[in-house]
This record gives structure tokens, C-alpha cells and sequence, in this order.
């Protein structure tokens, strides 16, 4: 049992580092792609609420391999985002450079900007979980803000 919980672990930890999802220009270019990587991206939450709901996790070896999952899928996401942001925001200046109409990445860029929202709602609603499951774990202070914090 201790060995195929560890190969769950493990299966987590992949999935959140995810690094057979490729993260370049032509994917930040391709809104639907992007989504497509997003959705699958953040599936590692769907994963951890689930698993978290269904075995005993109150141990204090669990909740950290847990939380320690849960930090590299959301630097993950935090690094594509930016980077995609970086993206849109030199496409958009190139553009402005040789007069020419970019309403099609500002419109891009608005979206991929509001995905720091959607990051607040998942992360928020994943923590809730995790302080439930781990009441005696304690959270960094970033992550109680995220908590604490209203939807916008």
C-alpha cells in the first residue's frame, strides 16, 4: 500500500511539473491552444482535491509532499503565464512599431491577463481543501492571503 501511495505522489509530482507540455511562442500565440495547455495544466488540482478527499491525508509527511506538489504546479503556471504575457506584449509593441492594427493580441493579451484571476478562484479553492485536510499544517503567508482574499 506505502508503495503504490508513493507512485500516486510521484504520478502528482510529474503531472505538476509537467514537462512534456510544451510552452512556447507559437502556443501563446494560439489562444486555443493555450487554453487547451491551461486546462490541462491545472488538472493537477482536480488531481490533489480528489486524492485529498478520499485517503487520509492528516499526516504531516503527506500534507507536505502535497503542498510541495501543489507550489510546483502553480510556479508552473505562474511561469507560462508570465512568459506568454511577455509574449503578447513584444508582438504588440513589433506591431505598434510598423503601424499596424494589433486588436486581435490586445484582445489576446486582456484574456491571458484575466487568467491571473482564474489562478486566484483555482488556487483558493484548492487550499480551502488542503487547510481541511491539513488543519495543523501551516500555510506560508502567501498562500493565507490567496485564502483570505475575496474573488475580484
Amino acid at each position: 500500500m506505502s508503495q503504490s501511495r508513493l507512485e500516486t505522489t510521484n504520478e502528482l509530482a510529474e503531472q505538476a511539473r509537467a514537462s512534456n507540455v510544451e510552452m512556447s511562442e507559437r502556443v501563446c500565440l494560439d489562444m486555443s491552444h493555450f487554453k487547451s495547455v491551461l486546462r490541462h495544466l491545472r488538472k493537477v488540482d482536480d488531481n490533489i482535491i480528489l486524492r485529498m478527499n478520499t485517503t487520509n491525508t492528516a499526516a504531516a509527511g503527506e500534507c507536505q509532499i502535497m503542498f510541495g506538489v501543489l507550489q510546483t504546479a502553480y510556479a508552473r503556471r505562474d511561469h507560462d503565464i508570465e512568459y506568454c504575457l511577455r509574449v503578447l506584449d513584444r508582438k504588440i509593441d513589433e506591431r505598434r512599431a510598423e503601424n499596424t492594427p494589433s486588436f486581435s493580441l490586445q484582445t489576446q493579451r486582456r484574456w491571458l491577463d484575466g487568467e491571473h484571476g482564474v489562478e486566484r478562484i483555482v488556487r483558493r479553492r484548492t487550499l480551502d481543501v488542503f487547510r481541511n485536510r491539513c488543519p495543523f499544517f501551516e500555510l506560508p503567508k502567501e498562500y493565507i492571503d490567496i485564502l483570505e482574499s475575496k474573488q475580484r
